[in-house]
């Protein structure tokens, strides 16, 4: 069941949003990640000593590093352990497998990162900036594993930041042990886990850290083409064709051979002068849908039925009903706006999946049924399945087709979902909002048509973008 933080404690939208915090969706991750160039420029009181906290740890970092003789001795060690930052439980922020808790850096992943830096240190590049920069030539260590460490760093200030907000709002704390930090405070409780939640401010937060940029050739390029013709060269082909993996691969070598190289990105990276994430026109989709979800509920009400202990073609009614009621939303304008951004470009798949969740969670919810849409942290194949009486199971995909694997998804990979997750039933929601040749439509239309009886239910939603009543030709 989907539910924000300030919903549960009943605390207003406008009074809630004063505190200059997220308000959490307490049951799906909100991929926005803390991005350290924003905490050299946050607002927020509490966190003015923030930035100072991050380069003071990893200053400390570099001079152990500085220190280590050969791989696992004795200051490897204890860098190692200056480098472990398990995730904060509570911040409902970044990526997520399984509920709101992610995994933060293993062992093996410290150990690259730390080879890495020490081979960047005996270069002759000595600088904390490094580990605000290492998503952009260190594998596996994404916007997640950043933000991660800097919540470990700052956790203090945040937790400090989140009593304030509390106490304005008048929402209820109790104490809580951290053991990840060796603290007990007084902090809001989960209502569904009773862990301890933590406030982050949205000055804060970015869909993409800025540091990324800085990987960018595109970048690159527009301050030193002789150097992209070199990173050209040594891929042996065009840039934007290589794989993440290998991108990152030769930035690392380049940074090693040519430390200058990576002395003008810090430079530049410094200089920059970051803007937080936009909630107001949310590109991402990342939080526009819970919101709106309410809304839609409300205003356009949709009756739902299911017997005490219902059967497969019951589950499977409610879930077309819900489907169908989000095409016509779609359709007839209320909800197409919230696929695209302001500039008309589409928005990532994951927005339109969100925007399904919290529509069936809502009319779940308003009709008091005893269904639970339940997906991937409210991303991917949403499964409605009945908690008492018949346990069927309907399994909604929902695809854009701009999606380049539109038919793999209608052709294989529901039939995976389904037997993963026991479902009986599937139904493939298919939103045109462009972005794919007609070649590939023909293709696709005729798969559905070839598949037969037993093949999931194909919904088509049109989402083209329609202009507004009031800006229609006359």
């Amino acid at each position: 069941m989907s539910l924000s933080l300030a919903d549960h404690f009943g605390i207003s939208e406008e009074l809630f949003d004063t505190t200059g915090a997220l308000d959490p969706i307490l049951d799906v991750d909100t991929r926005l990640f803390i991005d350290p160039a924003l905490l050299r420029v946050t607002k927020v009181p509490e966190l003015q000593g923030s930035y100072a906290l991050v380069v003071e740890h990893f200053n400390n970092v570099l001079r152990v590093v500085t220190q280590i003789g050969v791989k696992g001795d004795r200051m490897w060690r204890q860098a190692d352990q200056m480098l472990t930052f398990p995730e904060i439980r509570g911040l409902s922020i970044g990526y997520s497998s399984t509920g709101t808790n992610g995994s933060g850096m293993g062992p093996a992943m410290r150990s690259h990162l730390l080879e890495t830096v020490l081979q960047i240190v005996k270069a002759g590049v000595s600088d904390a900036t490094i580990f605000q920069l290492v998503g952009i030539f260190e594998d596996g260590v994404g916007p997640d594993r950043i933000s991660d460490m800097l919540a470990k760093i700052i956790s203090a200030d945040l937790i400090k930041f989140t009593q304030r907000v509390c106490s304005d709002c008048g929402i209820p704390m109790e104490e809580h042990r951290l053991d990840q930090l060796g603290l007990e405070e007084d902090l809001p409780t989960h209502p569904l886990s009773g862990h301890p939640v933590i406030l982050v401010p949205k000055d804060v937060l970015r869909d993409l850290p800025i540091a990324y940029d800085f990987g960018d050739i595109r970048w690159i390029a527009e301050h030193n083409s002789t150097l992209r013709q070199e990173l050209n060269d040594l891929v042996g082909s065009s840039w934007k064709r290589v794989t993440a993996s290998d991108q990152k691969k030769v930035l690392r070598e380049t940074f090693v051979d040519r430390p200058a190289v990576l002395r003008e990105i810090i430079r530049a990276y410094l200089a920059e002068e970051p803007e937080p994430y936009d909630f107001a026109a949310d590109p991402a989709g990342e939080v526009i849908w819970y919101r709106k979800a309410k809304e839609i509920s409300k205003a356009a009400p949709l009756d739902l039925i299911l017997s005490a202990a219902p059967t497969i073609d019951e589950v499977e009614a409610v879930a077309i009903a819900i489907c169908n009621h989000f095409k016509s939303l779609i359709e007839d304008n209320q909800l197409a706006p919230l696929l695209y951004n302001s500039n008309g470009t589409r928005k990532h798949e994951s927005a339109a999946q969100l925007l399904f969740y919290g529509i069936a969670d809502a009319y779940c919810k308003a009709n008091d049924l005893d269904l639970s849409p339940e997906s991937d942290c409210g991303r991917g194949p949403v499964d409605f399945k009945v908690s008492r009486g018949y346990g069927g199971k309907v399994l909604v995909e929902l695809k854009l087709t701009s999606n380049g694997k539109l038919k793999h998804g209608f052709e294989t990979q529901l039939a995976i979902y389904r037997k993963a997750e026991g479902a009986q039933r599937t139904v493939y929601l298919v939103i045109d909002v462009g972005g794919a040749t007609v070649g590939r439509l023909t293709t696709f239309r005729q798969a559905v048509k070839d598949a037969g009886t037993n093949a999931p239910k194909v919904i088509w939603v049109d989402g083209i973008r329609k202009p507004s009543a009031s800006k229609a030709p006359e």
